[in-house]
This record gives structure tokens, sequence and C-alpha cells, in this order.
């Protein structure tokens, strides 16, 4: 059902204004109310900026966290320790950042040195120190690279001037050279070597050999190494705590609700202005009273012009379906609750449309084991029970259809009531008449709101008219009762006619408006149709899994003799029959969820359903990994 709302009115002192929301939050009962004009929030980029670190700091440490239990563990949390204790928290997180950072400046550090090692490993073999390649009185000293297939052209050169030289090691730019030309020969040496690709290459300065530098170099490589090592340790530790990240996430994320929420200040005082549900307006008051004592409150109901938000309160088996009406629109609290006959419907349906005990009993029991060890919250758990109680209808209709994983079985002696594969025009028909009933339980909700509304001819005029040619339409071709289905359809049509165009006072506009409303029949006869897609669904599913037992049959072969290949092609079989299964279940499954929500957005939700609503969203903590706050 949907439940009423009140609209509450706040006025506290400024100096309360925090405790207020605080206490607000804590009760998660109010929708605060934003008015563009006057309304106010406090700047929360602080929180935006801790949310983006912590968020990368939980990323960061996801390689270091242990892996996560198979069965999961409810994340229980004090509420006096969720919002007092984040200055702890928030330390953990620098502690992080900061061996974060000094890791990546050593990988940095790390790079340069890889680079400087690849850039003097070809000056290995150089004995001297780079600091006394200097020119000497008779001649110049030069040091740089050459490509290899030039080095026979580079010695050539040299030994026809009477130069010095020593070939060196090889890298990427070249092979390395350190030679010597005598003053008077250097620029003719010089200007032959530029035609080979010689290219000088100055070294530095240094007080030491190539040898020398390098073992520094490594030695620094190695300590950084170990100082990352040993920072990577700490992380390890730290991930440990990772829990703490996770709920210093909720506690900024619930601060950040907190001040984005909107109020109306004035000098002296804050005012605030929501809706509550009508049985929690005394939670209301008592978080206001633990806030102070000077205050004002009033409780009101909506003006005629105001839509407060909606919430549905239903019970343990239809509220899991209320996302299903919510993906389509929030229902307004106007409205009568389409839930608990949307609900029944989308129950049996999709039970129709997967119709196998063996994969209702698989789904039964796998999203139940599911929910139990993995404990989703939120929509994901709603879909999940969704799916677990879809399996009960699944193993229902697999028993009517005599339908095993795709085996026809007759368990106790119990013969199929229908077998889609078999009898596919009795199934067609079935469907049909799902769909007829499926329309006309939308018909009856419509009445239902009109009838609460106190519009007694919109009950008769659009709601039973239609239900009467309906039935007296699918009452035609029963031999036992088409000549009731007669009248029936006679009564409906003509109280259409009479009724339908009611708001024009011309008599025969009137008559026209309504025999152009009887139009409309072609138009739920379009929508009754759509319902072979159950059919469908049902015989594709059956046909796939018929399949799939066909094909591993014919991979195990004969099994009348025992030997190797036999228990070779028994399992290749039990493969064959275990993925084809699961496919087959899996694509049955989506595509129940999709068809079977469809027929309830438009073929039944196009009879009665407006969905001018919107979702009541309370001023409440924002809980992303804390699955329970316990509150004193």
């Amino acid at each position: 059902m949907i439940v009423p709302m009140k609209k509450v009115q706040i006025v506290v002192l400024k100096e309360d204004h925090e405790q207020l929301m605080l206490n607000l939050q804590k009760t998660g009962e109010v929708m605060l109310i934003e008015h563009p004009e006057i309304s106010q929030k406090s700047d929360a980029t602080t929180e935006e900026i801790m949310l983006q670190r912590t968020r990368k700091t939980l990323g960061l440490l996801k390689k270091y966290r242990d892996k996560p239990k198979f069965v999961k563990e409810l994340n229980k949390v004090d509420y006096d320790d969720f919002v007092s204790n984040i200055d702890q928290r928030i330390e953990l997180l620098e502690k992080i950042e900061e061996t974060y950072e000094e890791i990546q400046h050593l990988k940095a550090d790390n790079a340069t040195l890889q680079e400087t090692l690849k850039t003097y490993q070809p000056w290995e073999q150089l004995t001297v120190p780079f600091d006394k390649i200097v020119n000497t009185k008779y001649a110049y000293l030069h040091t740089g690279f050459i490509e290899p297939r030039y080095c026979q052209d580079f010695i050539r050169i040299l030994d026809e001037h009477g130069s010095e030289y020593e070939l060196l090691g090889k890298t990427y730019d070249g092979q390395a050279v350190f030679f010597a030309n005598y003053y008077a020969d250097d620029l003719a040496v010089m200007e032959s070597l530029r035609a080979f690709n010689f290219t000088e290459n100055a070294l530095p300065k240094l007080p030491l050999t190539a040898t020398q530098l390098l073992s520094e170099k490594e030695a620094q490589l190695q300590a950084n190494n170990d100082r990352i090592k040993e920072l990577e340790e700490a992380l390890a530790q730290y991930a440990k705590h990772v829990g703490d990240l996770e709920i210093l996430t909720d506690q900024v994320s619930s601060i950040e609700v907190r001040k984005t929420a909107p109020v109306i200040p004035t000098d002296a005082t804050v005012y605030v202005e929501g809706w509550v549900r009508h049985d929690r307006v005394d939670k209301v008051i008592e978080a206001i009273k633990e806030t102070t004592d000077i205050f004002d409150c009033e409780f009101s109901d909506p003006l005629p012009d105001e839509l407060p938000p909606t919430v549905t309160q239903n019970n343990r088996f239809v509220a899991p379906f209320e996302i299903i009406t919510n993906m389509f629109a929030t229902p307004s609290p106007y409205e009568v609750d389409p839930n608990p006959m949307m609900s029944f419907w989308y129950w049996i349906i999709f039970g129709i449309m997967m119709g196998d005990a063996g994969y209702g009993l698989v789904m039964l029991l796998f999203f139940w084991a599911f929910i139990k060890i993995k404990k989703p919250k939120g929509n994901t758990l709603n879909l999940y029970k969704i799916l677990m109680y879809s399996g009960i209808t699944t193993m229902i209709w697999g028993i009517v259809f005599g339908s095993y994983f795709g085996f026809e079985w007759h368990p106790f002696g119990l013969k199929p009531l229908l077998t889609p594969l078999n009898n596919p025009l009795e199934m067609l028909v079935m469907s049909l008449v799902i769909g007829g009933l499926h329309i006309i339980s939308g018909l009856l909700v419509k009445a239902y709101d009109n009838f609460r509304k106190k519009d007694f001819v919109a009950v008769f005029s659009d709601s039973l008219s239609w239900i009467l040619l309906l039935v007296g339409i699918g009452f035609f071709f029963l031999p036992q009762l088409s000549n009731i289905g007669k009248y029936l359809a006679l009564a409906g049509a003509l109280i259409i006619v009479f009724f339908a165009g009611r708001k024009n006072r011309n008599p025969v506009k009137r008559i026209g408006s309504g025999l152009y409303s009887l139009y409309g029949a072609t138009g739920y006869m379009s929508d009754i149709l759509s319902y072979s897609r159950i059919l469908a669904l049902s015989m594709s599913s059956g046909v796939i899994a018929l399949v799939m037992n066909l094909l591993a049959q014919m991979v195990q072969g004969d099994l009348s003799t025992f030997s190797f290949m036999t228990i070779i092609k028994l399992l290749m079989a039990m493969v064959v029959y275990f993925v084809g299964h699961v496919f087959n279940l899996a694509m049955g499954l989506l595509s129940a969820y999709v068809h079977a929500s469809r027929l309830q957005y438009i073929e039944f939700f196009g009879k009665f359903y407006e969905g001018s609503g919107y979702a009541f969203t309370p001023l409440e903590n924002k809980l992303t990994y804390i699955d329970e706050l316990n509150v004193n």
C-alpha cells in the first residue's frame, strides 16, 4: 500500500542547525524540501575531495588485501563510533597516502637510475675517470658513437692519421668509441667521420670511472628496491585495516549529505521543511527534542496542489517486486499501489516462461544460497529475491509441463497436464487466456481506484464495461457459454457507447465518441496477442534444453560396454550437459526477466497506472560499505 505523508516545518536556533541535521539523519525519516529561490546548502568541497582520496586509496589497496571470504560477514558499526571516531581514520588514510607517494617517488627515481645505467654501460670498459678525459698538449680527446656497420671505416680513417682509439661497449645509440687525434689532423679526421654518422657524446666531469658510477647507481637502485619492498609490506599491513577506510568513506559521504541538505537560514534561526510518513511523526519529534528545547515544529496534510513523495509498504513477498515498478515509474501517492497485483502476475508469468522443474529448483537453491552467503543489499538483494521466488513457480509449471532439465519425466505417476513442445496450440490458448485475465485484473484495479475516488460512473464506463466486453468475447469460443458471452459483450459495448463520451453534453457527439471508443477493442485484442510471447519463451527454453540433452547423449554414445574411452565420453557428455543447461538457464532468466517486465509495463500498467510520483529519499546516512549501524 501507499503510505500517507505529512508535511513537517521545523525552526531551530542557528547554533542547533548541525545537531538537528545529525539527529534527523540518524532517524532517516524526513525528506527535505528544497526551495531553489531561498534554500541554501553548505559547501561540501572538503568532503568531495576526501571522498576522492578514500576511493583512490581503497583502489590502491586492492592488490594488498586478503582474498574475500566465501561467506560474507555483515559489517556492523556502532552509531557512536560512526559519528565521532573520524580523526583516527583520517590519520590512517594520510599514512597510507604518504607510503604510496614515497613508493611512487622511489619508482620514478628507479626509472631515472635505469636510464642512467643504460647510458653509462657502454663506457664500462673505460678505466679513466671521466674528469680526466681532457685534451692533452698534443691531442684532442673524443668520446662518441658510431654505427656498427661503419666501424671498419672508422678504424681505417683513424689509422690513416695515426690516431689512438679504443672500441668500447655497444648500445642502442651504436658502438661507443674513445679516441685521440693530433691537433693537426683533428679537423680532417672529424670531417671524415661525419660522413659515417659519427655522433660525439660528451661525458660528465665526474671524479669516477664508468664502473664506479655504475656500481654507485646499482647500489642506489638496490636500496630503492629494498625500501619499496618495506613500504609495500607496510601497505599490506595497512590493508588489514581497510575496513576503517571503508567506514571513513561512509562517514564522509554521510557528512556530505548532511552539509548539502537544503535549509532556509535567517539571522538567528534555521527553517527546515520536509515530508515524513504519517506513522513516523513521533520519531521526528523525538529527534528534534534530542537536539534542543527551543524549537517550533508543525505537521500538516499535503495541500491539494502539492505532490508529496511516494512510500510503499508491502509484505515480504511483494516488497522486492517494487523495483520492477520503480524502473518503469514511481506511483503517485494518490493512486492505488500496483505492486500487490503486479507482483503476483510477474511471479506467475515468469514461472511459465521458464517452465522447467529442474531449473526452478536450481533457481530456488542457488539464489537462496547466494543471499545467505554474499548478503547483497538494496536493489541487488531485491532482484535476487525475485529470482528466488520465481524458482517456485518455475518448479510448479515445470511439473505441469512434465519438464525436468529438458527431460520428460513422470514422478509418482504424475503425467503432465500440458506439454508446450507437443501441444503448441493449447499452450498458445493458455497464454492468451492468461493475458486476458492479466488485463482484466488491471481493469479491476482501475475500477477500485475510481471507486475509491467515488467516481462511480467511471467504475462502470471505464472498467466494468471493458471487462464485460472482453469476458463476453472470450465466452464466444466456448460453446456452452457462447449465448451468455453474446449478452455480456453486448452489455459492455452499450455501456461504452453511451458512457465513454459522457463529458460531451451534445447527445450526438456523446454517442459518436462512444462508438469511437468502442474501436479500442482492437487495441485490447492486440494487447492479448502480445502474451503469445509466453508460448515463444516457454518453447524456446524447452527446445534448447532438449537439444543440449541430445548433444550430450550423442557425445556419450553407447554405454553398454565399459572402457577407458567410455569414461572419457561420459565426462565430456557431462561437460556438454552442464555448460548447455547453464547457458540455457542464464538466457532463459534474462529473457523471462525482460519479457515479464514488458508485459507489466505495456499491457498491464497501460490499463490503469499513471506513475506520476517520485520516490521518498529521506535525509539519512549514505552507507556503501557498512551493512548495519547499531543505534542504541
